[in-house]
């Protein structure tokens, strides 16, 4: 860590060379394990300060720095799926720059990361594990409203085939398989609301709502995980109280304390 930096302050990082791409780091008082950094990822609020502060009291415990990325909305429109193409609008990309400058100015390993996705956050980050799933070593994923499926049959972004801008995609399924994953949706979070995806191909297959399709999405996944004879570790929970809105999330006071104890491995 360098000298320049005191422990219980948030601070604002602009990437050079990428004036656009910004990121907030919050460093605990204590830190007793150098290893624990969590990666939080906004939805389409973009509400990253948000994501930090309302975890400071999980970072002060478990002694972690919480690091969360920012991604322009005109930059990254649809950050949500990587990008609007193999060639352009990279969010992985993106967030690779983050995680090089964070190993450089804070003295932090870049991998194995936990990360953790909230709406179109969630969105990110399982499609990164699919990616580059040797990088992830747990994820949380809360109220996605739609997923990548691991169905080679399906289109990326809706499964994993290759298309016209996303050109000769391989997936190693077995490695994302691996990851312990919690899928997180509020009890009350099964609204059509209007920043919903409602495609008729994704209601058809996926569900109605964000419930049904953390249900569908995790059955695939442990479905697949029989199929490669993996025990895939991909569990459901549900949200007491919780609607869409992050903050009714964050109300229930076990969701960030979950958060933490599923991705540093002290829960069961």
């Amino acid at each position: 860590m360098t000298d320049t930096l005191h422990p219980g302050k948030i601070y604002h990082r602009t990437i050079d060379g990428m004036s656009q791409m910004n990121y907030i780091v919050y460093i605990p008082k204590e830190r007793r394990d150098e290893t624990k950094i969590i990666y939080t990822i906004h939805g389409i609020s973009r509400n990253a300060k948000e994501h930090i502060t309302g975890f400071i009291p999980q970072a002060e415990q478990y002694g972690t720095v919480i690091i969360a990325p920012l991604f322009p909305k005109n930059n990254f429109p649809r950050y949500q799926q990587l990008g609007t193409s193999v060639n352009k609008e990279r969010a992985d990309m993106a967030f690779d720059q983050v995680l090089q400058d964070a190993h450089e100015w804070l003295k932090i390993p870049p991998a194995p990361m936990h990360l953790f996705g909230f709406s179109g956050g969630g969105q990110f980050v399982h499609r990164y594990a699919m990616f580059y799933p040797k990088r992830v070593a747990r994820m949380v994923l809360a109220a996605p409203g739609w997923y990548s499926f691991p169905d080679p049959e399906r289109k990326y972004p809706y499964g994993i085939k290759s298309t016209r801008d996303w050109p000769k995609l391989t997936f190693a399924m077995e490695s994302f398989l691996q990851i312990p994953t919690l899928v997180m949706v509020g009890k009350n979070d099964d609204l059509r609301d209007r920043d919903l995806n409602k495609a008729r191909a994704i209601d058809s297959f996926q569900g109605l709502n964000r419930i049904e399709r953390a249900e569908r999405w995790t059955a695939a996944a442990r479905a697949l995980g029989r199929s490669y004879g993996i025990s895939a570790n991909f569990r459901l929970e549900q949200v007491t109280n919780a609607s869409h809105a992050y903050e009714s999330y964050l109300a229930h006071p076990p969701f960030a304390e979950n958060i933490f104890g599923f991705l540093f491995e002290e829960r069961s």
